[in-house]
Order: structure tokens, then sequence, then C-alpha cells
């Protein structure tokens, strides 16, 4: 920017980032991205850090709405938040612009989808350990581009996430295909480039750490070889993962602990119904409807169940059909609301 004073805040936000805000290199990265073209902006308009006020900072986003696309404004309105106010102290108001979800097809892949998709990537070992990866695992992309060799636990079938969503850290399980393909990749993984030597995944050219577009162009390019038409994205694993999980019987608390997700209605609106199972569902219903209707009626024992099976059931019947996203939300709600209060609640709710 050829200004020195700019230069030193920058680099005094940058520490700020780091150590009052606990924030992960990513994020930190991106917050300086977006402060430059804010210093950048006030250099060009002859403006210093000490005349910023409400004024200047409506001036400065008129200009970016005008030229950023909408999620990005997300970004920057945030960081301008969290620049001016907290670390610099100004009394401005600065509205953060509102995310808006991209269109795309949520629908999770089916099994045999997957293992088309497997047997693309096959011929090739970085491609066969980054989809088994995302998949197994249900990594988000930036999750997974930021693993480091020594984050594999190859005795234990583990893989801890160092750099999870709100920077957490946690421990998650991966199946013996998904650490064969990873054993397979390091076995001819290049050397890497001078600051890339602990990536696990490097691209083959650069021998750098991969990153979230090389990802996706990974992803796009082996779905087309695999024949499949529909739309396919990293995250799309993540959600396959998860539904796939729940069709097996798996627990909330089971997915959760493997998703990493903190809010368990987020977590519900992962769980994908398809219409092959919905169709079953159906057949089932009306498979035996004579003998259900000439069949004795008679009245079950009431069971005792405990809040866990409570949640499981109620997804079963969501998977089949039977309730609405909306009923399974309260549900979920009711059943956490009576476990902190350590009370029992009528099998007939669900």
């Amino acid at each position: 920017m050829g200004n020195t004073q700019y230069e030193e805040i920058l680099e005094k936000y940058k520490r700020w980032l780091r150590i009052e805000r606990r924030n992960s290199k990513n994020t930190v990265d991106q917050m300086v991205r977006v402060t430059i073209y804010f210093l950048k902006w006030l250099c060009d308009n002859n403006k210093t850090i000490d005349d910023i006020n409400q004024s200047i900072v409506e001036s400065y986003l008129s200009t970016c709405y005008d030229k950023y696309a909408g999620n990005t404004m997300v970004l920057i309105t945030a960081n301008l938040r969290k620049f001016c106010q907290q670390f610099l102290g100004k009394e401005v108001n600065i509205k953060v612009a509102k995310i808006v979800p991209p269109n795309r097809d949520k629908t999770a892949l089916t099994k045999q989808e997957i293992l088309a998709i497997f047997k693309a990537a096959n011929d090739n070992p970085l491609h066969s350990a980054l989809i088994r990866t995302l998949y197994y695992t249900g990594l988000r992309a930036s999750e997974l581009v930021n693993l480091d060799l020594s984050d594999i636990d190859f005795d234990r079938l583990k893989v801890t996430v160092k750099h999870g969503k709100g920077n957490t850290t946690r421990t998650i399980n991966i199946t013996e295909d998904c650490a064969n393909s990873l054993q397979k990749w390091i076995n001819v993984r290049p050397k890497p480039k001078k600051g890339h030597e602990n990536a696990l995944f490097i691209t083959l050219n650069e021998r750098k750490r991969i990153s979230t577009c090389y990802l996706r162009h990974i992803i796009k390019q082996v779905a087309s070889q695999s024949g499949i038409v529909k739309q396919v994205y990293p995250h799309k694993f993540r959600i396959s993962m998860i539904t796939h999980m729940a069709e097996n019987g798996c627990t909330l608390n089971e997915i959760q602990a493997q998703s990493g997700h903190k809010n368990i209605s987020v977590l519900v609106g992962y769980i994908q119904q398809a219409s092959s199972r919905i169709r079953k569902a159906y057949d089932d219903v009306f498979a035996n409807i004579e003998n259900d209707i000439y069949a004795e009626k008679r009245i079950p024992e009431k069971r005792r169940f405990n809040n866990e099976q409570y949640k499981k059931l109620a997804v079963k019947k969501y998977l089949e059909g039977e309730v609405d996203e909306d009923t399974l939300y309260s549900i979920l709600t009711t059943l956490q609301e009576k476990e902190n209060n350590k009370r029992q609640i009528d099998p007939s709710y669900v």
C-alpha cells in the first residue's frame, strides 16, 4: 500500500485476530485481505485512520456493494465492523450483509453413486484418497484441505480435525477402505515444496497444499467420469454420509460426533429423504393390507424408552415420511427439554 501507518495497523490487527480473537489462520488471512481493500480505499481517497466515521464507512460500503457479490459483502461487512468497532474502537454502525445460500441440489448421493465415483477415481491415488476421505469422514472442504500427515492415526482408524468450524478440534472415525486409500496416496506423494511439508494432500504439479478450489475441480472431474449427470460438489459427500448414517440407524448424537455439528436442528436439515425410500415405506404399509384388516387387534405392552431411543425413533419416522422436518424438530426440542429436566415422556408422542 505504500503507507507505513497502514502497514503497522495491519500487522497489529493481524496479531489481535490471532491472540485476542483466537481466529484460525484461514480466517485471519481472509480478514486481512479484505482489510487491505479498506485501507487502500482510504489511501486512494486521501483519508487516514483518524478520519474514519459513519460517513466514510457508508461511502466505502456503497462502493463495495457496487463492486462485489452478495456473499463477498458478508465477509467485508463482518470484518469492517470487527476492525472499526472492536479493534479501533470507532463509534460507527455497520450492518453485516446476509448470506445468500447458493442454489444447489442438496439431494444425497445414493450408495450406488458413491461406489461409481469411487470406481472412477481408483486409478489416481490422490483422487481416490480425496474422495474416500470426504465421504467416510464427512469433513467440510476447508477441514479436508487443512489436514496434515500427523492428523491420521492408522492404528486406531482416527482423524484429528484441528481446523474445524469455529477453530475447534475433534477426533473422528475413518474406515479401513479410507485408510488404505490414504496409505496408497502417501506412498506416491511427491516431495512437497518448502512450507508444505506437513500437508496431507498436495498438488502434483506445484507440490503445494491443495485449495478448496482445486478440490472442487477434482470432484467435478471425477463425477463426470463416473457418468453421474447430477451436480456433485465436496459438501454433497458430507450430506450423503450424514444421510447414510441415519438410514443405517445411527442416533443423532452418534452422527453429531462424526459431523461436528453444534446444533442438532442444523444436523437434521442434512438428512435427506430419497424418493426410493418413500416408495418402499409406502409399499411396506399396503403390502399385506388384507392381513392387517383381519388380524386380531392387540394392544401392545407399553415399553419404557429412554430419550436416545425416542430420538432414533423420531428420525426413523422422518426418513420413512411419516413426519415432516418441522415435526421432527419439535419432537427433538421437546425431548431435549425433557432430558434437561430429567423426566420421561409418553411413548405415544412419537
